[in-house]
């Protein structure tokens, strides 16, 4: 999900917000088991029944509208909190840095800080030193590219996706192309289809895969 703390100017990529969107509804959908007009009945405002239908729902499935969350300042629950309160689990896949990362606009190192640190313990420390050790400016662990790709690999599932997704970011702000090339190979050969457990459920997964090939091919060209 953007981080407009790190950077005001950047504005999301359409074609990764309607896949956002549209992640976010089918994981909804699939774990409700309810249709569009039931989902609509069941998260209308009050007084919905005596209005004319909006039809939201059928935008979010399409992709066409971003759902409503909280912001820091507003304590009422939005939309998405309040499907997140009925159905734990789906506000992840509309607030993921997974589509951050996917996003060719630029990061700062702050933004890849923040998404390393907010990973899996195990899959933390893989890139992150121990907090007694992050007190200074040097908080990376030194690690080869190609093993920090072997060691996710075992992982298959998205965090391990997201990992890998940091390192090629990682790699474009410190201009290292050893470790792009290996986190991309390590994306398009082993990992990204074999998560498809996890995450094929919510419909986007070979359509991200197509967008990600796209823009790497641009790079790698």
């Amino acid at each position: 999900m953007p981080d407009k703390k790190c950077n005001s100017r950047y504005v999301e990529h359409p074609k990764l917000r309607s896949m956002r969107v549209r992640c976010w509804f089918n994981a909804v959908s699939q774990i409700s088991g309810l249709t569009t007009g039931q989902l609509e009945r069941e998260f209308g405002e009050k007084g919905a029944e005596r209005a004319p239908r909006s039809c939201i729902w059928n935008k979010y499935r399409r992709g066409e509208v971003v759902p409503r969350s909280r912001r820091p300042c507003d304590h009422s629950k939005k939309l998405v909190e309040r499907v997140e309160s009925r159905y734990p689990g789906t506000a992840k896949w509309l607030t993921s840095p997974l589509w951050r990362l996917a996003d060719p606009a630029p990061m700062e190192m702050s933004e890849i800080r923040r998404i390393y640190e907010g990973l899996p313990k195990v899959i933390r420390s893989i890139f992150v030193e121990p907090e007694s050790k992050t007190k200074s400016i040097f908080w990376r662990r030194s690690v080869k590219p190609k093993l920090a790709c072997e060691m996710l690999l075992r992982f298959r599932n998205v965090d391990a996706l997201i990992a890998l997704l940091t390192m090629v970011k990682e790699a474009e702000i410190m201009q290292d192309r050893t470790q792009y090339g290996v986190a991309v190979n390590a994306l398009l050969e082993d990992l990204w289809l074999s998560v498809d457990r996890h995450f094929n459920y919510t419909y986007v997964d070979i359509e991200l895969t197509r967008f990600l090939q796209s823009r790497w091919k641009q790079v790698t060209n």
